[in-house]
């Protein structure tokens, strides 16, 4: 309305401010607006005497009044575009992505587990490290929807270039293969079967081969962002730290690009719409980001790469359903029925998000470059620390009581609350 009021005629702006004085909602009149800009009302609709126009404007400043940023589908890919950038002028239509979106789906292949991977030909290889990935990683790095990753998974991979948006790669497979091996003893799991030094070599070479083949830095997907996640967090375990660095520093910046930071309720195509499953899959996927991040940070020293300040995306729902998946302890002899439990993987992954903020605020304050070369002073950071210590006592205080630490608990509960501590 206010950008309304700047444009329009001298003589038009009585009028446009007493319909905003008398109105009922002032949605309804910045709606009207937007509507009249887009030249979607009729002559009769306007508003009374003199209605606001931008006819009388020059065409540029009108398209330009409308294009301070949009999170849009083209074609299948999600991007997020801000005011300065070009590229918000081009049609979105325009040929040449790869049509990710859609309602068609393809049919099972033949040994769907294997089309991901050409490291194996071993089923029983594939099924075990899988499981070894989302028994001892999965829950403290939640970072995808596992029902749709399965979804994809179990299908296989897709011949040509799908019609819908797919959650499963073998970019993604390969890199949770890598971190799978690093949970089991089998040979299997070794580039050389009599070096333990080499386990996950061969799926994380493969992952690397992959990106440079699929060119997979042109055009972001969210299992991209996923995998690259997770190969960063295996290069951190390997102590390769520097490798591990730039690897999430590409997921975090694919993820903005995506928009994953942004509510998608700030769509502007639409011609094209999500799914509530592509919706809460973006989510999740950020939110593992940003747990990387503060994990990151936390790691080196350095100020998180994805501040709080650009978030405008809800955290996603616990479905009670996949909560209450039992969680067992796999291990090489198989499923262990001792300390079998509900799972409550979001319900976790929620509560680390929030002790997420926290650290993100802690390691701004405290580290940030110019407060080291200048004290903020020692009144203000002993008010700091208060503020965070109300904070984690206040989390804490609100934790469900199913999440305390016990004998017998998920190991990744205990964690959040040794790091607590």
């Amino acid at each position: 309305m206010v950008q309304a009021i700047l444009n329009a005629a001298e003589d038009d702006v009585p009028a446009l401010i007493r319909q905003i004085r008398t109105c009922e909602s002032l949605d309804d009149v910045a709606d009207s607006i937007a509507r009249q800009e887009q030249g979607l009302l009729e002559e009769d609709e306007g508003y009374e005497e003199s209605a606001y126009t931008t006819s009388a404007l020059p065409a540029f400043e009108t398209e330009l009044s409308g294009k301070m940023g949009e999170l849009r589908l083209e074609n299948g890919s999600v991007r997020f575009l801000g005011g300065t950038s070009n590229l918000i002028y081009l049609d979105p239509t325009v040929e040449g992505d790869d049509g990710l979106n859609g309602l068609e789906t393809y049919q099972q292949q033949d040994d769907p587990l294997l089309s991901w991977t050409t490291v194996t030909t071993e089923t029983e290889v594939v099924v075990h490290l899988i499981n070894m990935y989302f028994t001892w990683h999965y829950p403290y790095f939640t970072t995808l929807s596992k029902s749709l990753f399965y979804r994809d998974f179990l299908l296989g991979k897709p011949p040509g270039t799908p019609k819908r948006t797919v959650y499963c790669s073998s970019l993604l497979v390969n890199a949770m293969l890598a971190l799978g091996c690093h949970f089991t003893s089998s040979p299997a799991g070794c580039a050389d079967p009599n070096d333990q030094t080499t386990k996950g070599d061969h799926f994380f070479a493969e992952a690397k081969r992959l990106i440079v083949e699929n060119d997979e830095y042109e055009k972001p997907k969210l299992t991209t962002i996923q995998a690259l996640c997770l190969m960063s967090v295996r290069e951190a375990g390997c102590g390769r730290e520097a490798k591990g660095w730039v690897y999430s520093g590409m997921s975090f910046r694919m993820a903005q690009d995506m928009g994953l930071n942004l509510d998608s309720g700030g769509m502007t195509n639409s011609k094209e719409t999500m799914d509530e499953g592509e919706i809460d899959a973006r989510r999740v996927t950020f939110w593992g980001c940003f747990l990387f991040d503060k994990c990151w940070s936390n790691y080196l020293g350095r100020l998180p790469q994805l501040p709080t300040s650009n978030i405008t995306v809800p955290r996603y729902d616990v479905f009670p359903d996949e909560d209450a998946d039992i969680w067992s302890p796999y291990t090489d002899t198989g499923i262990g029925q001792l300390h079998s439990q509900a799972s409550r993987t979001r319900t976790v992954a929620l509560q680390l998000s929030n002790l997420c903020e926290i650290s993100s605020d802690l390691l701004i304050f405290f580290y940030h470059p110019q407060h080291l070369e200048k004290s903020v002073g020692r009144s203000q950071e002993l008010k700091k620390l208060s503020e965070l210590q109300t904070r984690l006592e206040a989390w804490r205080k609100d934790l469900p009581r199913e999440l305390e630490a016990k004998e017998g608990q998920l190991p990744n509960v205990l964690l959040m609350q040794y790091v607590t501590c």
